[in-house]
């Protein structure tokens, strides 16, 4: 039910409309006709929020474009108009949600199909083939309810990622493995104006996505995260991620070799004590999981306010934890920029939403990615709440924290010492994750690993500029690894978590390797 509110919100629901006419108000229905063939039916927003109907790419059945865009726009009207015509009868039920709405434009997705098959056979053209006749139909589907040209892709259940650099697509598999994949579209500016219908549809009022705003990042229906670039490159790169894994729990990482049971208990007694935790790595390694996997450590009731550029962590969704997550999502604005602060205006950021949580009475403040001066207003949220997470974008673990303290020093007025100190001081445990290719002796891809490499504990050192640092655990590849010494402040920390003191993992590390 939730990703429903979400999904309607990427337009003004056709269905919403729908529901507030009277009979007599027909002629006030507002057309939904494609106002260009290229672009997606307003309908999209009226998507099924269960998982999308699996349905594998088959070899030589991809339709015409031309000829599917023709049907689109044809449906498109001819589904207007019957929504039109019920809003406008008395005695006439209206739709009864969306399902309905969608079976009536599948009726007239398959009539109009036919037509066009028996047109091609009468001016003799080939004969259509069954597959040819099912992906047109499910391409014309697509486009009017779905995520238009890259629903089949969305569609394969395996796919993890997609990237596509104009006519360029490619697909990756969890096990590192990219495979070619046909064009979206017939021309780059197809694939902008795409994007521009979709970055319109955005919640919050849209997304600009224009030569003065060249870069876009949505997040879709389905647990899919856009990010898109156009006019600053040769031709619109697109990078998709699926979060296919949502409802994650810690034990769930260990069977996938991200890190050991020990390790897995100690970071859940961590989240349950009140320990701040930064989930640190590169792209692709695996943080936004991890961060959802510590949050479901948390009890259920436990009151968690997150706050993302775009929403990727879905806690709200998660079983019976709606009425306890305030789920907070930056609105990009638009038009003139603001001559003080360079954003668009009308635009949240998350600075906004971390000032805001101040007075929502939260447990657990989650930071989807820290990039920006939002980190001072995290640091002033965290001293309003038991506990926060965040992540960060590091090449290890002691480097998270001078990223941290440099991103904080690009606030004006804020010094190195400042900065480091605010870190030492707020952060308490970075994990540091790695993800590794692996290849045969041939240098061909046959897997990949995303694992925990490094857990440190972080406290005030000395020095303002020198944190004292202590070294957790290393892990290896294959998810398993060796623990160092736990600080006092922190073996306090995990029995308050409901750790038990036989637990907390006995330190095999040397004094060199804890270096």
């Amino acid at each position: 039910m939730r990703r429903q509110e979400r999904s309607t919100a990427l337009t003004t629901s056709l269905w919403s409309r729908l529901q507030q006419l009277q009979p007599h108000d027909a002629d006030r229905v507002d057309s939904v006709s494609a106002m260009e063939t290229t672009r997606p039916l307003e309908l999209s927003a009226l998507r099924s929020v269960s998982p999308p109907r699996v349905v594998p790419p088959r070899a030589g059945a991809a339709p015409d474009r031309a000829v599917m865009r023709r049907i689109v726009a044809a449906a498109s009207d001819e589904l207007t108009a019957l929504l039109r015509e019920r809003a406008g009868e008395r005695e006439t039920p209206m739709p009864h949600g969306e399902e309905e709405i969608r079976r009536l434009g599948r009726d007239i997705i398959a009539r109009l199909v036919e037509d066009e098959i028996r047109t091609e056979i009468n001016d003799g053209e080939q004969t259509v083939t069954g597959d040819q006749r099912e992906a047109l139909a499910k391409s014309v589907e697509d486009y009017m309810f779905g995520l238009g040209p890259i629903q089949s892709l969305v569609d394969e259940p395996e796919v993890t990622d997609i990237v596509i650099n104009g006519s360029h697509v490619r697909v990756l598999f969890p096990d590192g493995r990219f495979e070619a994949r046909p064009p979206i579209a017939d021309s780059d500016q197809e694939i902008i104006e795409w994007l521009v219908t979709v970055a319109q549809r955005a919640p919050g009022g849209g997304r600009p996505f224009s030569p003065v705003s060249p870069h876009l990042r949505l997040d879709l229906p389905g647990h899919i995260r856009l990010s898109a670039m156009a006019w600053t490159v040769p031709h619109p790169n697109i990078a998709i991620r699926l979060h296919r894994l949502t409802n994650v729990c810690l034990d769930d990482l260990v069977h996938r070799r991200m890190l050991p049971q020990p390790l897995a208990r100690l970071l859940s007694a961590a989240a349950n004590g009140g320990v701040s935790q930064v989930v640190s790595g590169p792209m692709g390694a695996g943080k936004t999981t991890l961060l959802r996997a510590l949050a479901n450590a948390l009890p259920v009731e436990t009151r968690i306010g997150t706050a993302e550029t775009e929403r990727e962590l879905y806690l709200d969704e998660l079983p019976g934890r709606a009425p306890y997550v305030v789920s907070g999502e930056t609105i990009t604005g638009g038009g003139e920029r603001n001559d003080l602060t360079g954003e668009l205006r009308g635009a949240i950021g998350l600075t906004d939403l971390l000032y805001a949580f101040v007075r929502m009475q939260l447990e657990v403040v989650i930071v989807g990615e820290v990039a920006g001066k939002e980190i001072l207003s995290m640091f002033k949220a965290m001293q309003f709440t038991p506990s926060s997470m965040s992540s960060v974008h590091a090449t290890d673990a002691r480097a998270a924290i001078h990223r941290l303290a440099t991103i904080a020093r690009e606030v004006p007025g804020i010094t190195v010492e400042y900065a480091t100190a605010q870190v030492a001081h707020h952060i308490d445990l970075i994990v540091q994750l790695e993800r590794r290719t692996l290849r045969d002796a041939r240098g061909e891809i046959i897997g990949m690993r995303r694992f925990v490499r490094e857990v440190i504990y972080v406290e005030p050192g000395e020095s303002d500029l020198s944190p004292a640092v202590t070294t957790v655990y290393l892990g290896n590849t294959d998810g398993t690894g060796r623990f160092g010494s736990v600080p006092t402040a922190l073996r306090t920390a995990l029995l308050e978590g409901g750790m038990r003191e036989h637990e907390i993992p006995v330190a095999t590390l040397d004094f060199a390797e804890a270096l």
